[in-house]
């Protein structure tokens, strides 16, 4: 077996562990492959007792090693620390008073928002509660929460009518963050439910900012949701390859290096 397909059976298990149920053609557009591929993928994996075929699609059964290895928020947030510390102090410069902020989700965000003068009036729309908690002390932010079903691995809210709301409200910067960053395949994360959130903040913000420390350049997760072009601006660390450095000064993208 491949090792593409090897990965991509292991990804379609971290789907199904995520929403339980799923159809064929949401995996295979989640996945970016043919419906016919996904199909051939089910069988294999109800053979070997991991999945059950439904009508039209799937849903899991066997949530056992070495599948369930779920992204969790809390465990990721305690990796490369000064590194995220570094990065979130830089984005935290850029803001300016009574700016509209979009905040992702993500393991860098937190540093960014703990960065940020209390009393700096912005309005500020998230969607995890981390974020929230954090602003609503803070008198002079208009807090903006889109709600939804809660999912606590990933710390995130997420509902239809939340993008919504997203969708038609406008923003200076939004900081963005990516659980994998690729020259060729873009900017990937590890929930699917985020990608469509992440695509709304993208369309609705006057700046896009990617926040991500250097360890997430080069890799690829599960759902794609935007092209490295659609970025205006990187921060990140240090570790930073040439390779990269390169690639992101051939797109025009301004890098910021946080040191």
């Amino acid at each position: 077996m491949s090792y593409e397909r090897r990965k991509r059976l292991k990804n379609i298990v971290t789907l199904l562990l995520q929403k339980e149920t799923m159809a064929v053609m949401e995996i295979a557009n989640t996945l970016n492959v043919s419906g016919m591929t996904i199909r051939r993928d089910l069988q294999d994996l109800e053979n070997d007792g991991l999945v059950k075929r439904t009508h039209g699609g799937a849903t899991i059964i066997d949530p056992q090693p070495p599948f369930n290895d779920l992204y969790r928020v809390s465990e990721q947030t305690e990796k490369n620390v000064p590194e995220k510390s570094k990065i979130g102090l830089k984005a935290a410069s850029l803001v300016k008073p009574n700016e509209t902020i979009f905040f992702d989700s993500g393991t860098t965000t937190p540093f960014i928002v703990k960065s940020l003068n209390k009393e700096l009036p912005l309005t500020v729309l998230c969607y995890t509660f981390q974020t929230a908690a954090e602003f609503y002390y803070r008198e002079n932010t208009n807090l903006i929460l889109s709600g939804g079903y809660f999912n606590r691995d990933s710390n995130v809210f997420h509902s239809r009518e939340g993008c919504d709301l997203i969708k038609n409200n406008r923003a200076d910067k939004a900081f963005i963050s990516a659980a994998g960053i690729d020259e060729g395949l873009g900017l990937t994360t590890y929930f699917y439910f985020e990608a469509d959130i992440k695509k709304a903040m993208i369309a609705s913000a006057k700046q896009i900012i990617l926040v991500a420390d250097s360890g997430k350049f080069g890799k690829i997760s599960i759902t794609y949701f935007a092209s490295l072009g659609e970025v205006q601006t990187i921060i990140t660390d240090g570790g930073l390859s040439d390779s990269y450095r390169e690639i992101v000064q051939n797109l025009g993208i301004e890098l910021v290096i946080a040191d």
